[in-house]
């Protein structure tokens, strides 16, 4: 059989290129080298407490108290966020319903809309890999709202590899991820709603602007 001159062998083959191309459209995630996000800060949490019933997938009125006083606390110690995530919710079943209701009262008194990962149910590690990787993200400020089993997936995708499991009674934590454009992992900062709403613990930290040069004073008219 007769070889293919050179200029064949090396030529490209079309089929190929189409499939990496639709890779590139469909899977964005897999080119995470290729392209860098620095969020300001990320908070992390669990939905609001639940009735614990089986087949109710709404929060409890406990649940749906905090949600509301969450709406005031957010933006009062972090600032208002630039985008608002949810966990997956099931449109037929609503199941997994919890993470939008605790988002919505957030929402509303900000007016930020809320984005339900549909991937998150299936890959939560790549749900914190996407705001890594998206321009969209860099310099905001996100707030997530999730199902506890999968928040230390999330956390790893976000560059939080040890993030310990939340128990199933505990919706309580809060904590806040912030970035720097020079490091890679990001700092840490774990917080208690209740005492946060207690006024028992300081919220300030996470957006304390570090100190630069001081802008230099025009002299004053002689």
């Amino acid at each position: 059989m007769a070889r293919r001159p050179a200029a064949w062998r090396h030529r490209p083959d079309r089929k190929r290129l189409l499939a990496f191309a639709l890779l590139g459209i469909v899977a964005p995630g897999l080119h995470v080298a290729a392209a860098r996000a620095t969020p300001e800060l990320v908070l992390l949490l669990r939905h609001g407490h639940k009735s614990g019933e089986a087949g109710d997938y709404n929060l409890s009125p406990q649940g749906f108290e905090r949600a509301l006083a969450l709406a005031t606390l957010l933006p009062r110690c972090f600032g208002r966020p630039s985008q608002i995530r949810a966990f997956y919710l099931d449109p037929e079943s609503s199941k997994n319903a919890r993470s939008y209701q605790t988002a919505v009262p957030l929402a509303v008194a900000t007016g930020v809309n809320i984005t339900i990962d549909i991937a998150s149910r299936e890959d939560s590690f790549r749900s914190g890999r996407y705001i890594l990787t998206d321009p969209s993200f860099d310099g905001r400020r996100v707030v997530i709202f999730w199902e506890h089993r999968r928040l230390p997936e999330l956390a790893a995708g976000l560059g939080w590899q040890t993030m310990a499991p939340i128990g199933d009674g505990d919706f309580d934590q809060l904590i806040a991820l912030r970035y720097r454009p020079a490091e890679l992992r990001p700092e840490v900062i774990h917080y208690s709603q209740s005492r946060l709403l207690a006024g028992q613990q300081r919220c300030e930290s996470p957006l304390a602007p570090h100190p630069g040069p001081r802008p230099q004073q025009r002299p004053g008219p002689p």
